[in-house]
Formats: C-alpha cells, structure tokens, sequence
C-alpha cells in the first residue's frame, strides 16, 4: 500500500463505523473469528475494538488503537502469518496501489481456508474522472478482469453489487475540494457528512447480490464482492 505525502487523516480526531449494513451481512457468516481491515482510515467496517488494522496513516492507526483496536502500519506485505484470519476487509484500496496483485496474493495468505473477502473498488476504464485523479487512483479494472485477479489469488466470488456514479457536478465540487485541501475537506466530511451517512445506511441500507454469471454493467461506477479463500473448507471461526 503506498502512503502519500500528506496524511491527510490528521485533520480529524472522529472514528466513524461505516457501511454497518455490510458488517451486519459479515458479523453472523464469521462469528467470533478474527477480523483484519485494510485501509480504513478513520472510516472503518469492522469493529474497532475487536478486530485488526492496517494502514499507511499513522494518525488513523492512533486514533482506532485508542479505541482498542489491534493496528499495524502498512508496508510492502502484511505484516501477519499464513492463515491468520477469517475474514479480511478492503474498501476502496486496491484502486491505489500498483502491486494490486500482490496485494490480493497477501490477502489470501493471511486468510484462513474458508475465509471471507470482502472488497470493493471502482471499475471501468471508461468512467474516470478528475476526481479518481485527485484520490490517487492508478487504475479502474474492467468487471472481469477484476474478478480474474481476485481467482487468482486463490479466492472464489460468491456474489457483488454495484453503485452507479454521482451527478458530474457532485464528482467535480468533490474533486476541486480534495484537490484545494485534501486533509481539511476529509476532516470536513469526516464530522459532517459521514456520521449520517452512516446512520442512514443502518436505517435503511440493504445488501441483495447479484451472480457472477451476469457481469456489471457498464454503467457501474464501483462494484464491491464477497469472496471466501478456497482450500480445505473449515468452520469460520473455529481454530
């Protein structure tokens, strides 16, 4: 995972829980498993206090560890044995990295057999926009070619869903912000958009994937999937 410059989390103190309608699909299908995060920022899915974290921002990795979370700063591999967790989550990460192969391949051998992936990223080639540039965005997979790199590494997709993209306006005022001031625009969103963005998705959110056998369209901005390690199947959660 590659670190920018700026952490641009340091603006912010706030620890936001988001997506809980996708943990609430995950926390049943793991039980008392072990969790690792990639990537969360100060936004993470998984609960902080019980589960494990990796990320370039030493300010977020403080703010979840004051929190009780179990954290390590990310590097060129992950800094953890084969096999060690039940579950991993990455939102919105391997879109910035180069090695995003290599990536997978160390998701999957930190996963233990029977493990849950659980992904997303934006896709399609033909819909970047300023705003992927002022992320730092290297790239947007087309639908099938990410869901070859996720066999590869050793996983099989159960199922996806996708979201189609924000107005041109909405994508251009975000872009702008990010690119005036990224870690005062993050700090902004993190106390005031975030938080009920969150409490949104709890009241009303709802997760209904869709098969594999029928890819995204193209109109699909951002696709996120659940995937289990293949190998010996085990009890999630168990050994």
């Amino acid at each position: 995972m590659e670190e920018h410059q700026e952490d641009h989390w340091s603006g912010s103190r706030h620890v936001v829980q988001v997506r809980p309608h996708v943990w609430n699909w995950v926390a049943p299908r793991v039980g008392a498993g072990s969790v690792l995060e990639i990537g969360p920022g100060l936004r993470p899915t998984a609960p902080v206090a019980t589960s494990t974290f990796v990320d370039a921002s030493s300010h977020a990795l403080s703010r979840l560890a004051a929190r009780g979370a179990t954290t390590s700063r990310a590097g060129v591999a992950l800094p953890f044995p084969e096999h060690s967790f039940d579950a991993v989550l990455a939102f919105e990460v391997i879109e910035h990295v180069h090695d995003d192969t290599g990536l997978l391949a160390e998701m999957a051998r930190v996963s233990r057999s029977g493990g849950m992936l659980i992904l997303s990223t934006p896709v399609h080639a033909s819909l970047w926009s300023p705003l992927d540039d002022a992320c730092g965005h290297v790239r947007r997979d087309e639908p099938l070619v990410l869901f070859e790199k996720i066999r590869a590494a050793g996983f099989e997709i159960g199922g996806y869903v996708w979201t189609p993209p924000a107005s041109r306006s909405l994508t251009s005022i975000r872009a702008r912000a990010l690119r005036t001031n990224r870690r005062l625009s993050t700090a902004f969103v993190q106390t005031m958009i975030f938080p009920f963005h969150a409490a949104y998705q709890r009241m009303f959110a709802k997760l209904e994937w869709l098969s594999v056998v029928e890819p995204p369209p193209a109109r699909a901005d951002d696709v996120m999937l659940w995937a289990t390690r293949a190998g010996d199947e085990r009890p999630i959660g168990t050994g």
